[in-house]
């Protein structure tokens, strides 16, 4: 009985199986060297912001760990970790620009507690009467900010717009409500185009609400509030030497010994 002819295979199978392995191989490092390229160019802040949050979640060592220095075993170093003087260094930051611009008379940096800070100024530094678009003026100030905000130790940044009770007249918002909110959003705008992230913003008016007592020139006032990291070890605990394993064993000895 004569045999049948065996049918082609429709798939065309290469006859070198080694090259084609090869050709799989060169691939998938091709695919992961444009991977590593890519990672190459994320933005800096966005990268310790990243290695920040990891560090602040995982890492069992305490704050300022830095193997780079002889300080114990940690990848972290002590500006990702450290947030106990994030405030205070922003603080002092913030008011030496206010200098520099001349502006130290008119912006004021209120430390609140532990992990906030408060930046005050008045509206009259930051728009025309009546006005929410932000003055030529003001735009030196917001550079500077954004540089300070953009650090991965601070994790949201509230704006506040703030009025006086005085009713607006001649205006295109109907309230100081309305005037209130349009100002913070247009710094909220100033900042997210110098890049601070949309995510880690708020804007809000607050209208004639909440006057300043006793400086009633301070009530028509535009205040940010930087909320940094939490801090997750004691202030004063620090790594001495380098990491010595506990002194135990790892598994206890038979009974007898």
């Amino acid at each position: 009985m004569a045999k049948r002819d065996k049918k082609p295979d429709p798939i065309d199978r290469p006859k070198d199986i080694g090259a084609a392995l090869f050709l799989e191989l060169m691939m998938q490092m091709l695919a992961f060297f444009i991977l590593l390229t890519s990672l190459a160019v994320i933005v800096e802040d966005k990268r310790l912001a990243a290695l920040g949050s990891l560090a602040g979640t995982f890492s069992p060592l305490p704050k300022g760990a830095n193997l780079s220095k002889g300080e114990g075993p940690a990848m972290p170093t002590r500006e990702i970790v450290d947030g106990s003087r994030a405030p205070k260094r922003t603080a002092k930051e913030l008011t030496e620009v206010a200098k520099m611009l001349g502006m130290d008379g008119s912006i004021h940096v209120l430390p609140l507690d532990k992990d906030k800070v408060q930046i005050r100024f008045p509206d009259t530094i930051a728009f025309a009467q009546g006005e929410v678009e932000v003055t030529p003026a003001m735009i030196p100030l917001l550079d500077s900010m954004a540089i300070i905000f953009r650090q991965p130790e601070v994790i949201e940044i509230r704006i506040e717009g703030h009025t006086d009770a005085t009713p607006v007249s001649g205006s295109l918002y109907p309230s100081n409500w309305e005037l209130s909110a349009a100002r913070a959003m247009s710094v909220f705008h100033a900042f997210a185009e110098r890049g601070v992230a949309n995510g880690i913003m708020i804007a809000a008016g607050m209208g004639g609400m909440h006057p300043v007592p006793k400086q009633p020139m301070m009530d028509r006032r535009v205040e940010i509030t930087l909320k940094f990291r939490p801090v997750t070890s004691h202030p004063d605990s620090k790594v001495r030497g380098s990491f010595k394993a506990p002194q135990r064993p790892a598994v206890a000895p038979p009974k007898g010994f």
